[in-house]
């Protein structure tokens, strides 16, 4: 007798009276179907990485683009998407590190079987049915030349039910910065810091004794450097005899704190609709969405219509047809400049504007001024200390606005016959046009010197694909085969046109018409085109040994040479379904896998980067070209080859389990090589940063990525009633650059590339602690300096040795040693999920540990100037005062390692603020990065109703992050880098999803 049951093992046993009979799960009947490389497959015959992500990981957290809940999702993947700006593209995704060191290290996106090269936020999350991320060659070889770091595949939904669904969802919530303010002086305090500064400058630069450098300062302090009429005294009875602020801020002046008047609560509400239904022959699922998110500063906010049809058709049981189409129209208004230290970049004007400065123009009883309309005057003309801007009138006056349309759509034939053969042909279509808009008003700010401008960008990108792919599969028994052809032709073509006028005519109308003098008009047209060759075959006996290989061969415009051949040879063992396993109860899957193959990266150099190019432009009134590019034709692919093996299973029926062996190696890594002038210079026009040099494209280094992936959950409780999973995963990681140009270092700021290091390797000054006798910061010597130099730093006070170690002032000086990677020891993400009956409180925490950040904004705010008085951070106020009593040359404590210079603006001051390993910091943190309760309501009730099913439910975004300090964001980039800009968003969300 054979007795069954779905999700359990068949067995046979004998007829008896009474037959006892234990099925035990079976791991394999229900296996995972997940989306891989030109189609599907089920989890146990992988033989490459792949992480899978399903709809309901999605539908519950209030994502605007989709690849924001990869973030946690699987050991291997790094997701920054700490830019809070609403409708921003700017999300950076990481696959087992960083394979390019000049090109991109973006993964593929691949929407529905296509590759995608539009914004992410023109997909509705709410649209798609999984996402799975293809890690190793093995997984991604058949994408070929874009598959060098990694590949995500989207999969959209479609009808799945012998019914008619309609489901609708409503979420509303509230949108706030994730990560608080740095911790800064207020009025009293920073008042009272720039006392003690400005009176050390009088001591050091003007030779007054203490006592009378600190009158001179009181004295001269806002006349000379503050220049503020917030206070209601003046001069020296601004300060008390001790330096304490005896001065009051006059009544009226509550506009000083400039961030306040920056930043808002946010709101973002989202809507969506969709239905779908599918028979014997046709399946269809349709979808509208709407979101609307007003961002956490002024004039930042992203509104966005989308709507998608997918429908497959099977007219008989040898043809299938079907078509996907999808549109998005979207509005943004943005903030272009928020990066640097611009006066236009809202962030760092409003971060580092000093607590004593109002926004608002004030009467002399300091009243805030007000128009015929009774509104508030802006201070837009104040050049004492703002050199006539004011970025709250700028951001409320001026627009930086775009505006994006897209269409997608893919339409597909499928004819099977001879039994086992399929032949599909599929062409894609991707449009869009955008159009970027940006006026400066003519009263305040950058449109100010000529009457207001305007420039309007417009952007137009057509891409089409055609492939054909043939597909055979048959059973030999217990032995299955398929095997993959398959042809793709591909075409970009991307049209940039831009203009700006100047002189405002009438105010109010921002449309060109309205602008009277023409200064920039410009415009160029792009193509790129790829051909492609791919096979792949697939083998397994029994469902126990997994063989695969692929093999595409490449052809891109980008290359003289344009052939590139990329392969992958992957297999898996089904362990536990060996007869040495049947015994082994506890030992529900057991399953060991290993892959190697090679992918390539053309998207490193740019479309025409082996040919010669110039820059054309008009010099005397005649058409004049320069030259740009020295052309170079045996450029070729950025190629990476990754070896993976891994062990994965599950035990006792609760515990999941995944250990990832991985070593990818880059190599052809593109990198700037120098000709002599002689070969004709080609950095020196038309360059941001123009060296004057001749120099082209090589494929000249090399890169190799090693690690560790860990993954494991387990049911802790599975109950009729009660079910708790806990999960955890985790990633080490060593990078290391294995080749570079002639074997010789490249400096780049405060990092270094050199063989032996990681591609973000911090390479600067050693911050060795401050001289207890002067209160300035010291640094380690250079130890190649010559005796002369040496001598004369001595003479000057400005070289010490302390213990045996040589110590200087100026970093000019110093030694530029290894000061530690930006890259993390380990990183991950820790996960829980409880359950009881119909409620569900699910938790998503990420981490990262080890790494450093350059934080440049603390730097920014420990340290100002009298030309130029801005905030200070709370720090500064532990800074040296005195020689502690004792203190001498020799005095063996003369450094303190720990200490923190002396606030000053005298011309020394410069050298403790300096770029140095002073301003490194641990780059590790942890967030709780999703908080989700949801109730689905009992299915009695719904029924009730008339509804198929009703959830409430509640979460916040991004709910906490603990960091090294205080403001920081380690999340900003991967490279340690830190900017004035958006930190991430706390998003509250309450949402409804009604089933019908």
């Amino acid at each position: 007798m054979v007795v069954s049951f779905i999700g359990l093992e068949t067995q046979e046993v004998a007829i008896k009276s009474n037959v006892n009979v234990v099925l035990r799960s079976d791991s394999h009947s229900l296996d995972e179907v997940v989306v891989v490389a030109y189609g599907t497959a089920s989890k146990q015959s992988l033989t490459g990485a792949v992480a899978s992500l399903d709809a309901k990981d999605m539908e519950l957290r209030p994502v605007t683009q989709a690849t924001n809940a990869l973030e946690g999702a699987a050991p291997g993947i790094q997701v920054n998407n700490s830019y809070g700006e609403p409708g921003s593209d700017k999300t950076s995704i990481r696959i087992r590190g960083f394979g390019s060191i000049n090109g991109s290290n973006e993964p593929l996106i691949v929407v529905d079987g296509s590759p995608y090269s539009g914004n992410l936020n023109d997909i509705n999350p709410q649209d798609i049915e999984s996402m799975s991320v293809l890690k190793d060659a093995s997984s991604a070889a058949l994408y070929g030349n874009k598959a060098a770091n990694g590949v995500v595949l989207i999969t959209t939904k479609k009808g799945k039910s012998n019914k008619l669904n309609l489901r609708m969802n409503l979420k509303q919530g509230m949108y706030t910065r994730a990560i608080p303010q740095y911790e800064k002086l207020g009025v009293k305090d920073w008042m009272e810091t720039m006392l003690q500064g400005w009176s050390s400058y009088y001591q050091k630069n003007g030779g007054y004794a203490p006592a009378d450098a600190l009158a001179k300062a009181a004295s001269t302090l806002n006349s000379s450097v503050v220049k503020t009429n917030i206070f209601d005294k003046s001069g020296a009875d601004m300060f008390d005899a001790n330096g304490k602020l005896v001065a009051n801020v006059l009544p009226g002046y509550s506009d000083l704190d400039w961030v306040d008047a920056l930043e808002r609560t946010g709101y973002r509400q989202e809507y969506g609709v969709s239905a779908d239904a599918a028979g014997d022959k046709y399946d269809v699922f349709a979808s509208f969405g709407y979101l609307n998110e007003k961002g956490y500063i002024l004039a930042s906010d992203f509104d966005r219509f989308t709507a998608r049809l997918n429908a497959n058709f099977r007219p008989v049981k040898w043809f299938t047809t079907g078509i996907t189409l999808s549109g998005t129209s979207s509005t943004s208004n943005f903030q272009g400049q928020a990066e640097s230290s611009y006066y236009a970049n809202p962030f760092y004007t409003a971060d580092m504007m000093a607590p004593v400065y109002p926004y608002y123009k004030h009467n002399a009883d300091g009243s805030i001024m007000t128009d015929e309309a009774g509104n508030a005057v802006y201070d837009i003309d104040n050049y004492s200390y703002l050199s006539g801007r004011n970025i709250i009138y700028e951001l409320e006056n001026n627009i930086n606005r775009k505006n994006r349309n897209t269409v997608n759509g893919q339409v597909y034939g499928t004819i099977k016959f001879l039994k086992d053969f399929s032949a599909t042909v599929r062409g894609d279509l991707f449009t869009y046009n955008e159009t970027v808009k940006q006026f400066d008003n003519p009263n305040c700010g950058d449109g100010a010197a000529n009457g207001g401008r305007l420039a309007k960008e417009q952007n137009r990108l057509f891409e089409y694909r055609f492939a054909q792919e043939l597909y055979w599969a048959h059973d030999f028994d217990r032995h299955h085969v398929d095997v993959l052809l398959g042809h793709e032709s591909f075409k970009h073509q991307l049209n940039w046109d831009y203009m700006m006028k100047e002189q405002m005519k009438v105010s109010g109308n921002t449309e060109m018409a309205n602008f009277g003098k023409m200064t920039s008009i410009d415009g160029y047209e792009d193509v790129y085109t790829t051909e492609s060759y791919l096979s792949r075959i697939r083998y397994n006996y029994a469902q126990k040994y997994f063989f695969d290989a692929s093999f595409r061969r490449d052809g891109s415009s980008r290359f003289s040479n344009p052939w590139g051949n990329f392969w992958s040879l992957g297999a898996s063992w089904m362990i536990s379904d060996e007869n040495f396993m049947k015994g082994i109860d506890w030992v529900n899957s057991l399953k060991l896998r290993a892959s190697y193959g090679q992918v390539g990266n053309d998207a490193g150099v740019d479309y025409y980067a082996y040919k010669e190019l110039y820059y054309s432009d008009v010099n005397a009134g005649l058409g004049a070209f320069y030259k740009i590019q020295i052309p170079n034709p045996d450029l070729k692919w950025e190629t990476s080859g990754s070896l993976d093996i891994a062990l994965e299973g599950r035990l006792f029926d609760r515990f999941n389990f995944s250990f990832d062996f991985f070593n990818k190696t880059s190599k052809d890594l593109l990198f700037t090589v120098y000709n002599p002038l002689s070969a004709g210079a080609t950095d020196w026009y038309a360059s941001a940063d123009p060296s004057g040099m001749s120099q082209y494209f090589a494929n000249i280094g090399n890169v190799r990525n090693t690690g560790l992936e860990v993954a494991m959950d387990v049911d802790a409780i599975r109950s009729k009633d009660w079910k708790w999973n806990i999960g955890l995963n985790l990633t080490t990681i060593h990078n290391e650059i294995t080749k570079l140009p002639d074997g010789k270092d490249i400096l780049h700021g405060v990092q270094n590339y050199s063989e032996g290091h990681s591609v973000y390797e911090f390479y600067t000054y050693t911050y060795a602690g401050v001289d207890q006798l002067t209160g300035r910061a010291l640094y380690n010597a250079d130890p190649t300096l010559s005796e002369s130099t040496v001598n004369a730093l001595k003479a000057q006070g400005n070289y010490l040795t302390i213990n045996g170690k040589d110590y200087v002032y100026s970093t000019s000086y110093a030694a530029r040693e290894w000061q530690g990677s930006a890259l993390p020891d380990v990183y991950g993400s820790i996960s829980t999920s409880l359950t009881w009956k119909d409620l569900t409180l699910s938790v998503l925490c990420t981490y990262s540990l080890g790494g450093k950040v350059y934080d440049s904004n603390y730097q920014s705010l420990m340290y100002t100037t009298s030309n130029s008085a801005g905030a200070l951070h709370k720090d500064v106020m532990n800074g040296w005062k005195e020689a502690p009593e004792g203190m001498t040359e020799d005095s063996p404590n003369r450094l303190d390692p720990d200490g923190i210079p002396q606030f000053d603006l005298s011309s020394l001051a410069s050298t403790s603020s300096t770029t140095s390993s002073r301003w490194l910091t641990s780059a590790s943190y942890f967030t709780i990065k999703n908080i989700n309760l949801n109730y689905n309501l009992p299915r009695k009730f719904v029924n009730r109703l008339g509804l198929g099913g009703l959830s409430v439910y509640g979460t916040v975004e991004n709910a906490a992050i603990i960091t090294s300090r205080k403001g920081m964001n380690p999340q900003y980039s991967f490279n340690g880098t830190q900017d004035n800009t958006f930190v991430g968003a706390r998003v509250y969300t309450l949402g409804l999803n009604l089933k019908f």
